[in-house]
């Protein structure tokens, strides 16, 4: 079993002075911090090794240019401080002081944070024309990309503060064309707040979000959904927000369409031309944020993006071209490569819309009714700890040297990166499940594990693999090896089998033994990005969850003995997107807990 140190010590005392930038801190035994500077966001970081906190995470908000001071369990061996800077601040690692008073209190004094200076941006190019211009718009609320998501199982809402489940209440209309969710105590991000956006998915076709501002919040969800639409159920995730899912699962809704609204003209054949609503103007809003489509009266529109290629198509119907339509000027530095736009039939628009390299769209949303409005996002690479910067350590006056303890040489000093072991299961004279077509579960999840490993390791994570080829490893020498090198984090890769001539039966699903973190981060990037039935996150005491010492997941990414996952998991292309799907949940989980 994971043990802590016999002779570990306590952090007993810390506090910020704000006036002057410092932090004081006091452990019970003597100490040697690690220290360094961290960009994006920028953070001094203090590793305390050989000293155990004995209490749940701090995370204390300062303010002015300093965001914050958290103090967490980094390993078993390792307490970690961190102060944060307010956005778009940093400073010289050359003038921070950590100095020792004495073995076991220590200061740690940071200059005045300064403004990070922002390259100026290239002209763009001189338009060729003097566009028309555009009837001024009321300035809509950027929608976060997470806020609201279309989930393989449902629908997902973030929240700024969770309700109870017990008070929430649903009701639907006599119609059964809508289902309001009323959130008692729930606070929606402002992102949200008095949005309506399209769905067109799983019988909805928009969802209505509205709060009350009052002492006592209260947050109200309404969906429009097929009259034929089972009941919908809502709880709220252990992650903080919001899951929307139909009674009896997705497979209830997955075929059915999604309800048409009333547009001004019941019966477009008999409507003439100049009566449809008129697209005038496509334009880049939001500082490039935004692509909004105008119209002279409501209009209602459905996006639908092409993951191959990226671009993304837009449908309007009831609705007719302006002649001309004045469009956005696409110069090289716009994150648009290709705006194509055409008239299907005489009351059908459709526009695709090609982004430039390092541009992803997000979702299209309705600001108001004459404007229909796609997210532009440009595409950062996570990395994790980049470029750290070291800060010298002052140590104390005339202070006994701390000597490491050489019977666990491994344990005590803190890494300078996160540690991440990746376990590809069975392997050797162990080939795992064998499936359709004599498919080994071996063969499939090698590779798998050696592309997350690659993938991770290009992002300045530091991996290990339990193997790193076909041969055999014991569990306890899995879990045993987790455990040796301090590993941060341990992935668990597996493909899953059933008898019985069961070929139907598919799916991914994600374990946990301890806290389900890691394993919920996994699995909501693998829902979101292949196509695969879900089967959740559960827990599970398989060995190598029970002993290993650290967060750990086990991931079975689907069944060699199911005709649907037998074929995707042969297909090289589909092993990869499975890895690099993984490989992205373990790296949210990292900077959502800051490793």
């Amino acid at each position: 079993m994971f043990t802590l140190p016999a002779q570990a010590g306590r952090l007993l005392y810390w506090r910020f002075e704000s006036n002057d930038n410092r932090l004081v801190f006091t452990t019970d035994s003597q100490v040697q911090p690690r220290a360094q500077l961290i960009p994006d966001p920028t953070r001094v970081v203090l590793d305390l090794p050989g000293i155990i906190l004995e209490r749940p995470s701090v995370n204390q908000a300062i303010g002015g240019t300093i965001k914050s001071v958290r103090i967490g369990q980094f390993n078993a061996q390792t307490t970690r401080l961190v102060i944060e800077l307010a956005p778009g601040y940093t400073l010289d690692p050359q003038k921070v002081t950590v100095k020792g008073i004495s073995p076991t209190q220590w200061t740690v004094d940071l200059p005045t944070p300064q403004r990070i200076a922002r390259p100026s941006t290239s002209p763009s190019l001189p338009p060729r024309s003097t566009p028309a211009p555009l009837r001024p718009l009321s300035r809509p609320p950027v929608p976060n990309y997470n806020d609201f998501q279309i989930t393989r199982s449902g629908l997902f809402i973030n929240l700024e503060r969770n309700g109870s489940n017990s008070q929430m209440q649903i009701t639907r209309s006599d119609d059964q064309k809508t289902i309001e969710f009323i959130l008692p105590e729930a606070s929606l991000p402002q992102s949200l707040l008095n949005q309506t956006q399209s769905v067109n998915k799983y019988g909805v076709s928009e969802i209505r979000f509205e709060q009350t501002l009052t002492s006592t919040p209260e947050a109200r969800v309404t969906i429009r959904v097929d009259e034929d639409s089972p009941n919908w159920q809502g709880y709220y995730s252990r992650l903080g927000g919001l899951v929307l899912m139909p009674k009896g699962g997705i497979s209830q809704v997955r075929d059915l369409t999604y309800p048409k609204l009333s547009a001004n003209n019941n019966s477009s054949s008999s409507v003439s031309q100049n009566q449809l609503p008129t697209i005038s103007a496509i334009q880049l809003s939001n500082n490039n944020t935004q692509l909004l489509i105008q119209s002279n009266q409501p209009i209602r529109g459905r996006g639908n993006i092409d993951r191959r290629t990226g671009v993304y198509t837009i449908n309007i119907p009831n609705t007719q071209l302006a002649e001309p339509v004045v469009g956005p000027q696409l110069g090289k530095n716009s994150p648009i490569y290709e705006l194509k736009v055409r008239q299907l039939k005489p009351e059908s628009v459709e526009i695709l819309v090609k982004p430039s390299l390092g541009i992803r769209f997000g979702r299209l949303t309705q600001p108001n009714q004459q404007v229909l409005a796609l997210d532009v996002h440009s595409v950062r690479t996570l990395t994790i700890s980049p470029d750290p910067k070291p800060i010298n350590i002052l140590p104390p006056a005339n202070a006994s040297p701390i000597i490491p303890d050489s019977t666990n040489s491994s344990s005590g000093a803190p890494k300078e990166g996160v540690l991440v072991i990746i376990d590809p299961g069975h392997g050797g004279k162990d080939p795992g499940a064998v499936g359709l077509k004599g498919l080994q579960e071996k063969n499939v999840i090698l590779p798998i594990s050696l592309d997350v490993s690659r993938l991770l390791q290009e992002q300045g994570v530091q991996v290990k693999l339990t193997r790193s080829a076909d041969y055999f490893v014991s569990l306890r020498g899995r879990a045993d090896l987790a455990n040796r090198v301090g590993a941060d984090i341990f992935v668990s890769i597996h493909a899953n089998a059933v008898g019985g001539s069961r070929s139907h039966i598919n799916g991914m699903e994600v374990f946990y033994y301890g806290h389900p973190d890691l394993s919920e981060a996994i699995h909501r990037s693998i829902i979101r990005s292949i196509d695969v039935d879900d089967r959740g996150v559960k827990k599970g005491r398989f060995y190598v969850l029970r002993k290993s010492g650290m967060p750990a997941s086990l991931v079975e990414v689907g069944f060699v003995t199911g005709t649907e996952d037998n074929r995707k998991l042969s297909d090289p292309a589909y092993r990869l997107k499975m890895a690099q799907a993984i490989a992205k949940g373990i790296l949210d989980y990292i900077q959502q807990k800051k490793l």
